[in-house]
């Protein structure tokens, strides 16, 4: 019975920790349509939000599933962690050279301006390089840890669009040499 309580209680966390996420999306919207100034400014956020799902499955290439098919098997479990962190260290910071190098071209591509792009090769990079360890997580069975985690991100992520959408505005004084004047963009 303990073989299910446990199985049942790691659905439950990790369940969670997938759709916490998801609902993010569903709380952001009022925020982006009320926020932004047109509905092209939303579509362009759309789009961005389209993109970086296709390159998050790009980037991931598969190896959380390889790292979990190769990671019980007690005579290479080291070599498993190791080969996979680096194989998706190496490919991401290939991506950054090339993405950053093409970013202009990317940005005319599709209509949007260069920094949004930059914040998008970023954010990629840095969400391919917490694979390997998410998957390490999940694998030892720290499921609290990993959930947790997973739930921290959403709410700094929340935090921080509510931050740069609503509230740096009211921080930034052109009158005045502030630190918030110089990480405030108006997007006109």
């Amino acid at each position: 019975m303990s073989v299910l309580k446990n199985l049942f209680k790691q659905t439950v966390i990790y369940g969670l920790a997938t759709v916490f996420p998801r609902v993010l999306s569903f709380i952001l919207l009022p925020l982006y349509t009320h926020v932004l100034p047109t509905k092209a400014e939303y579509g362009k956020v759309s789009i961005i939000f389209a993109w970086i799902v296709v390159f998050n499955v790009i980037l991931a290439y598969g190896m959380e599933t390889a790292f979990f098919r190769f990671y019980h098997d007690d005579k290479t479990k080291n070599s498993v962690k190791g080969t996979s962190a680096i194989s998706i260290a190496v490919s991401s910071l290939i991506f950054l050279g090339l993405a950053l190098y093409l970013k202009s071209y990317l940005a005319a591509l599709m209509n949007i301006d260069v920094k949004y792009i930059t914040f998008v090769i970023w954010i990629l990079v840095l969400d391919a390089l917490v694979i390997i360890p998410f998957s390490i997580l999940r694998a030892k069975g720290k499921s609290m840890t990993y959930s947790v985690l997973k739930i921290v991100n959403v709410a700094v992520n929340l935090g921080l669009n509510v931050f740069f959408l609503v509230l740096l505005k009211d921080l930034v004084n052109p009158s005045k040499e502030v630190f918030w004047n110089s990480i405030w963009f108006s997007g006109a």
